[in-house]
């Protein structure tokens, strides 16, 4: 909004512009109806500092057509206006009923209108935007107030902080300063949380004659954000979650197969970060400060510019201040050039440099920063040009709060699409995560990646309403042996599947055994298992009963779940030893009878032989 005072001097004719004459005083209320329609009101005092001057006419300038129902009036009822429109501002003049005369008198009067687009709902969240003071250097006085219904519901985030808040009959009214509004304006969202339904496709080929197992990139849970499966058709082999939290479903192909995969579900956006979220090791952050292809960290231009910035907030305002938006590269296969490119040519960036740029000015500050790769809506395609075309993705950065322990996202972007609104203090409800690029600059490949010959959208993202989801769904596998011996140690596994629609985090499982000792050779705890995913816990089983055999049972607990599978515990003494010293026992019983016999028959065979001989002899 620009203002301008048209004066007169008392003893001349000729009109100046004398801003610095006055004392300028505003007391500013943005009310939000339930409708959605924004009705401000602006109380403005002129308090004259000379003698000899007084104020005329009036003029402001917004950049915005949508304008409406414009009202002004002074002590002496309604004002004179001229109306002026172009492209996109809206200029008023008002011109003043009375002649205010004299030092330290004050010319009060009062200016009203609607604004349609500052107020909107967007899926389950309604959202406001307050346009920063574009000349805060001619007003002396500010305060503002905004006023939300109570239906709104409660707020997820207002940037900045409002100074104070008050109850009023059907609103909760947020007091603002001057300086705070000079700075970025305010960007507030009213809502528990956002939803957005989503359609993916993914298209595999195998272009070998053998066959290959292959992975796709699902969008994954972040601290902002919990995603929900309805279907994932055909099933994946597993799904595994590497060290940057990707969830990555794997496939077998055989020789020259094609496949489509289709995923369906809902994500929820929040504006503060959950309890359950992927925390990275320390391992993975210190791999998170490394030079990637795009963020030439050590680059004498990047490490003499990092130098100069002291905070990942001064990286963010450099980005912003430095590059310049090229509207013309928005489209399908545009080059990305890289932090580098950034640096050389800022005025031909858009979100894919703003985003390098930040990541590895970060990273060459000692400040660990990734790339979120997805969707992020928006109802202006001449201020954010995003998403807008088949499968064109929107990037952002990401830098780790070590004193939090989040990465916290930030968009420098929009900052820069939308004339000032505050995207580092906090993002909106509209970024939707498909992929996380940290150890590596460009994998895994996000949806959108997985294209087919034919032209066409493979992703459909559309605002939803949460509903109540089916509870978590986990099947357990025993992968033992049926059978165990007395005495001996039997390795094997026990398979958590989780067939529910959303991940499983931080599970406690409780492992024991009837009649046998059961001992888990890793972390009992479930920390995190995806959709469709698995997790497995190597046990050692053993019956130190030498004597005892039957039946016996090992058990999983999971979360008040108890799993069970029965086993059958045989004897070495009973079923291996006795029989065998039974054998060897019997083996010898017959071995000394048939001597026995042999040595029977031996005499009598002499004596045959010897009446055998006297007979010849005879």
């Amino acid at each position: 909004m620009v203002i301008w005072l048209t004066l007169w001097l008392i003893f001349l004719l000729n009109p100046v512009s004398a801003t610095d004459d006055f004392e300028t005083s505003y007391q500013v209320r943005y009310q939000a109806n339930p409708s959605g329609m924004a009705h401000v009101s602006q109380d403005i005092s002129l308090t004259n500092k000379l003698s000899n001057i007084y104020a005329t006419q009036y003029t402001l300038t917004f950049q915005s057509t949508e304008i409406e129902n414009i009202q002004a009036s002074d002590e002496l009822g309604p004002l004179e206006m001229e109306i002026n429109r172009t492209e996109s501002t809206t200029s008023i003049v008002l011109k003043f009923n009375q002649q205010v005369v004299g030092k330290d008198k004050a010319l009060n009067f009062n200016l009203a209108y609607d604004a349609p687009d500052l107020v909107g709902k967007t899926g389950q969240v309604w959202e406001i935007t307050v346009p920063k003071l574009a000349n805060s250097a001619q007003i002396d006085h500010y305060q503002l107030q905004l006023a939300i219904p109570y239906s709104f519901g409660a707020a997820a985030y207002i940037s900045p902080p409002p100074i104070t808040t008050r109850e009023e009959e059907n609103f909760r009214v947020y007091h603002f300063t001057k300086n705070q509004i000079a700075r970025a304006g305010v960007s507030a969202a009213f809502g528990q949380f956002q939803v957005f339904d989503f359609i993916f496709n993914y298209h595999l080929q195998n272009e070998n004659l053998t066959p290959v197992s292959t992975e796709i990139a699902l969008p994954p849970d972040t601290a902002f954000q919990i995603v929900y499966y309805q279907s994932l058709e055909p099933k994946p082999d597993d799904v595994r979650v590497d060290e940057d939290g990707n969830w990555l479903a794997s496939y077998s192909l055989s020789g020259n197969q094609k496949l489509n995969v289709e995923a369906t579900g809902k994500v929820k956006i929040f504006s503060q970060p959950q309890k359950n979220f992927f925390l990275p090791s320390q391992e993975t952050l210190e791999k998170n400060l490394q030079e990637q292809k795009y963020w030439s960290i050590k680059h004498p231009l990047v490490q003499d510019t990092a130098s100069q910035l002291k905070s990942s907030k001064d990286i963010y305002q450099f980005v912003v201040s430095h590059l310049g938006y090229d509207f013309d590269r928005v489209k399908e296969g545009a080059e990305r050039r890289g932090a580098l490119g950034a640096l050389g040519e800022p005025e031909k960036s858009i979100c894919m440099e703003f985003t390098d740029l930040f990541i590895t000015l970060a990273r060459a500050s000692g400040i660990p920063a990734r790339e979120a790769n997805g969707y992020a809506y928006t109802t202006n395609p001449k201020l954010q040009p995003l998403s807008l075309i088949a499968d064109v993705l929107h990037s952002w950065p990401e830098y780790w709060d070590e004193e939090k322990k989040v990465w916290v996202p930030v968009d420098p972007t929009w900052e820069k699409t939308t004339g000032g609104v505050d995207y580092f203090d906090k993002t909106d409800l509209n970024h939707f995560v498909f992929a996380i690029h940290g150890l590596h600059s460009e994998l895994p490949a996000p949806v959108g990646s997985y294209r087919a010959e034919e032209n066409g959208k493979n992703i459909q993202v559309d605002f939803g309403k949460f509903e109540n989801v089916s509870d978590t769904k986990i099947e357990v596998e025993f992968a033992l042996p049926k059978t165990i011996f007395t005495g001996i140690k039997t390795r094997g596994e026990i398979i958590i599947h989780n067939l529910g629609p959303a991940a499983i985090y931080h599970l406690p499982t409780q492992i024991s055994g009837e009649n046998l000792g059961v001992s888990a050779l890793s972390n009992e705890e479930i920390i995190l298992i995806p959709p469709f995913g698995k997790q497995s816990i190597p046990v050692e089983i053993v019956s130190e009963n030498w004597l005892k055999i039957g039946q016996a049972n090992i058990k999983l607990s999971l979360d008040g779940q108890v799993f069970q599978q029965k086993l059958i515990i045989r004897s070495l003494i009973w079923q291996g030893i006795l029989p065998a010293v039974g054998l060897i026992i019997l083996l010898a019983t017959v071995t000394f009878f048939l001597c026995k016999c042999l040595l029977r028959r031996i005499p009598s065979a002499l004596t045959l032989r010897k009446r055998r001989v006297t007979n010849e002899r005879e």
